[in-house]
C-alpha cells in the first residue's frame, strides 16, 4: 500500500522524501493546502528545514497530494497514533522491549504476548513500524515494569524473531 503511495513520487525524490515524514509521523494536509499534525498546523518551512529541503518542495507536494484523488483520501484523513513512551521508560520505571525480524512473519506479536503474559508483565504500549515505511521495521512493546534479561532467550526462539534487546 505505502509502495504504490511512495511509486507516485519516484520521479521526485526530494518530495518522497516528505511523503515518508508524513507517513511517519501521521501528517495530514487540509483543503487550505497546509500540514496537521491533529489540529495543530505544522510550519512548512520548519517541515522543509528537517528534511534538508526547500519549502517550496513541501508546497509542491502538498499541490500533488490535492490533485490525485487517492492521495487526497489518505492525507486529508491520517491521524498520528499518539505518544510512544519509549524515551520515558526510566522516568516512568516502564520496560521496553525492542524486537527486529521478518515484517511480514504473521504471530509474532501473538506469541510475544502470550510469553509475556505468562511471565505476568503487563503491556502499556505496542508499536510496530510500517515495513513498507521503516527500513529497520521493528517492533516496540513499553511493558508495566522494566524485564528481566533472562526473556530475551525465549523472545529469540519465536520463529522470525532476528534481534531482541531491552532497555
Amino acid at each position: 500500500m505505502w509502495k504504490d503511495i511512495l511509486e507516485k513520487f519516484d520521479k521526485y525524490p526530494s518530495q518522497q522524501k516528505i511523503i515518508r515524514k508524513m507517513l511517519e509521523l501521521g501528517l495530514k494536509v487540509d483543503e487550505d493546502k497546509k500540514i496537521y499534525c491533529k489540529d495543530v498546523e505544522i510550519n512548512i518551512s520548519s517541515l522543509a528545514k528537517s528534511l534538508d529541503t526547500d519549502r517550496r518542495v513541501v508546497t509542491s507536494t502538498i499541490e500533488n497530494i490535492l490533485k490525485d484523488d487517492i492521495l487526497k483520501n489518505i492525507f486529508t484523513n491520517i491521524y498520528p497514533s499518539g505518544a510512544l513512551l519509549t524515551n520515558l521508560s526510566d522516568t516512568l520505571g516502564l520496560g521496553v522491549i525492542e524486537i527486529e525480524g521478518e515484517a511480514n512473519k504473521p504471530g509474532i506479536l501473538s506469541k510475544v504476548t502470550e510469553l509475556l503474559a505468562y511471565e505476568k508483565i503487563s503491556i502499556r504500549q505496542a508499536y510496530a513500524s510500517d515495513p513498507e515505511i521503516d527500513l529497520t521495521p521493528h517492533l516496540t512493546i513499553i511493558t508495566d515494569k522494566p524485564v528481566n534479561g533472562d526473556l530475551i532467550q525465549l523472545l529469540l526462539k519465536i520463529e522470525g524473531v532476528s534481534k531482541v534487546s531491552l532497555y
